[in-house]
């Protein structure tokens, strides 16, 4: 989980280190075809097929997380690397909302606590009374927020697909839904042509997305949920290290503080699902 925690971090931070120069569109849609081609290699490899038994489920968790990864690549290129990855760790939160609505999950006595934790700490990185100037810095915060929304419905989504699906097929069809989203929003935004350093990052970050992604499902597959959910504190950290030492970025004392009420508020929502989590994974197929 720590080394899942931080290669998360270090896409995030290749993905910053690009925002200025490639648009986030394409840069999702080199990562994209690269983790489609080593996953349906690593699937061939198994012996197990692509083709999932329920299309619809992965199509849109695919577009979840689409959506979800083009706003937190947008907030990262153009807010501090550690105020972006805080929002986006807000998602637990989000996630026990969600899966107590769409799946009937009770998400237990400690998540109201934890939900005021997680408000009180995105309200700290808010610019109040910064009056109209005030209003560039609040947009990356908000669809930094919209991410961490959207990758909440694609968690929840996972969890209602891999009742019927192999993990290594919905981790597929992430790539292949977002592709060809990625494709268009590429064709909007207007494609750059990547130099030879530009193309080594774009596989660095392609690389350390599925690193963590690979890193994160062996790591729940052996801990409770409840201690898993101590790693996200050191994306958190990671992140703030890497600002630091990438791009020179200051962390202020509002950061620190909201970083702490944000970090407080995912422990509790983690430590409040555990029953829910062993349950779904008793569930789950092998």
């Amino acid at each position: 989980m720590t080394l899942s925690a931080f290669f998360f971090a270090v896409m995030a931070a290749g993905a910053k280190l690009l925002g200025a120069r490639i648009p986030p569109q394409e840069v999702i849609l080199v990562r994209g075809v690269l983790n489609a081609l080593f996953m349906l290699w690593l699937l061939r490899r198994r012996g197990l097929s692509w083709r999932p038994k329920r299309t619809g489920v992965l199509v849109l968790r695919g577009a979840l997380g689409h959506f979800a990864l083009s706003c937190y690549f947008w907030s990262v290129a153009r807010q501090p690397l550690a105020t972006a990855v805080l929002l986006q760790q807000v998602h637990p939160v989000f996630t026990a909302v969600l899966a107590a609505w769409l799946l009937g999950e009770k998400p237990g006595r400690r998540f109201v606590p934890a939900f005021l934790l997680a408000a009180s700490g995105v309200a700290m990185l808010v610019p109040w009374g910064g009056g109209p100037a005030a209003a560039p810095s609040l947009a990356p915060l908000l669809v930094g927020l919209l991410g961490a929304l959207l990758s909440a419905a694609a968690y929840v989504t996972v969890r209602d697909a891999s009742r019927t699906e192999h993990e290594e097929t919905i981790v597929l069809w992430f790539p292949l839904t977002s592709v060809p989203l990625a494709a268009i929003g590429t064709a909007l935004e207007g494609p750059a042509i990547p130099t030879p350093s530009d193309w080594l990052w774009l596989v660095f970050i392609a690389a350390a997305g599925q690193l963590g992604q690979l890193f994160l499902t062996r790591g729940l597959a052996r801990v409770p949920a409840g201690r898993a959910t101590l790693a996200n504190p050191l994306t958190i950290a990671f992140g703030a290290v890497l600002g630091r030492l990438a791009f020179d970025e200051p962390i202020g004392l509002a950061t620190l503080v909201g970083g702490a009420a944000i970090v407080a508020a995912v422990l509790l929502a983690g430590s409040a699902r555990g029953g829910g989590e062993e349950a779904a994974r008793e569930a789950a197929p092998s």
